[in-house]
């Protein structure tokens, strides 16, 4: 029986808040006159966050000229939105962390499935010479945010769902529409805006199934969209459903790629997989 949207709106308001770091990064960022001073002063204070981040800016992902040696050349070279996203993500991951995994879902794998599509979403924006990439991977990244906060809380109900889509051959969201009322999309929608999530990652969240050809980010939209179907087609990861769904056919004269220019990606996009897996592990 579907869960009554008052008590899972309830189970969200009382689920974990973000680390502080990420809310402390957001106060001294909303300031006008902030500098990369005072944002290295955040994020110093905890080390494995500032380690993350350099290595970050030594990844593929960015694939800088030069090797970032310091947070505060990381800051300077891959920008105070880039670094504030990936503090988002860190921060998600440590409020995620002990999650435990079932013979139905498994947590690492859906992780992996979620940086896969990072990594593919930002490396296709940058195929079309999106000048602005920095809300890319994060996200790829954040896109099925639902699923793990539906897993954490309704863990039984959620793992019985993933094994109905699988007896039935329909897909995870059709299984949790008919378990919960709602699919990841609302979910996450939902828990990015208590973690006070920038609009434009809250609406990639919203729409990375139902693609909204008007929406105002129709290429971030489009890149994460057809970034999952990659993603979940070469197995890079597991995102928790065992059908693949066509891309929506809006996305082709938005993307509009030359015939090929997916299939040539492929080694640039298992190389920055695997190296941002080894960055962001659990």
């Amino acid at each position: 029986m579907p869960i009554e949207i008052e008590n899972m709106i309830q189970n969200f308001n009382d689920f974990p808040t973000l680390p502080t770091i990420y809310s402390s990064l957001l106060e001294v960022m909303s300031k006008p006159f902030s500098t990369i001073q005072d944002i290295s002063e955040v994020i110093a204070k905890d080390m494995s966050v500032t380690a993350k981040i350099i290595k970050m800016a030594n990844s593929p992902i960015f694939a800088l000229n030069i090797r970032v040696e310091t947070l505060t050349q990381a800051i300077f070279l891959i920008g105070f939105t880039e670094v504030k996203n990936i503090v988002l993500a860190i921060s998600v991951l440590n409020v995620m962390k002990g999650t435990h995994s079932n013979s139905n879902f498994n947590f690492v794998n859906l992780w992996k499935h979620s940086i896969a599509v990072g990594v593919i979403a930002r490396i296709l924006g940058n195929k079309m010479n999106i000048r602005n990439l920095e809300n890319y991977f994060v996200a790829g990244l954040m896109h099925d945010i639902g699923k793990l906060v539906l897993y954490k809380i309704y863990d039984e109900e959620y793992s019985k769902g993933l094994k109905d889509a699988i007896a039935k051959q329909i897909t995870a969201r059709q299984a949790e529409k008919e378990h919960f009322g709602f699919s990841h999309e609302f979910a996450g929608e939902i828990i990015a805006n208590k973690w006070k999530f920038p609009d434009v990652l809250i609406n990639v969240i919203k729409y990375h199934h139902n693609f909204q050809k008007n929406y105002a980010n129709n290429t971030l939209l489009a890149c994460v969209h057809l970034a999952n179907i990659i993603a979940n087609s070469s197995c890079m990861g597991h995102s928790g459903t065992a059908i693949i769904e066509e891309p929506d056919y809006e996305i082709w004269s938005i993307l509009n790629y030359e015939k090929g220019t997916i299939s040539n990606l492929i080694d640039e996009v298992y190389d920055s997989y695997r190296k941002s897996i080894d960055i962001l592990r659990l």
